[in-house]
């Protein structure tokens, strides 16, 4: 959860993941022995390009990497996250949450590097358009 309790944007996406079928899915990045093989999704800070007197509108970038034991695996997990959070229907949400996604773009995933442990971390970003309420 966000500041205060709050619902942010990563944990919708987290949340959508879940609900879309993927496991082991985190805010945070959870060490090698409660998850080996995690998908983590966070946040990066909101810009905002415009205020009107009750909602604001900015964008919010999110990263997700997908990390697995098998590059191959990796690879294949991180492309069917980004598809599944690229083709999102997110209006269905927007009474549900603080902060409404009303757009997302997503950049292709890509090798990003090998942790500690060697396992290789595949990632993606997603630009949000979001709206809160004031």
């Amino acid at each position: 959860m966000g500041a205060g309790g709050e619902m942010n944007v990563a944990d919708q996406i987290k949340n959508m993941l879940l609900s879309s079928g993927f496991s082991n899915v985190f805010s945070t990045i959870p060490s090698a022995l409660e998850c080996a093989e995690p998908i983590v999704v966070s946040q990066g800070e909101f810009s905002r390009e415009a205020r009107l007197p009750e909602e604001e509108r900015g964008t919010l970038p999110v990263t997700v990497l997908v990390v697995r034991d098998v590059a191959a695996d990796a690879e294949a997990m991180a492309v069917s996250c980004e598809k599944t959070v690229h083709g999102a229907e997110w209006e269905p949400f927007a009474e549900a949450w603080p902060w409404r996604i009303v757009g997302i773009d997503t950049t292709a995933p890509a090798f990003k590097e090998r942790d500690g442990s060697g396992r290789f971390v595949w990632a993606f970003e997603a630009a949000c358009t979001v709206v809160r309420a004031l």
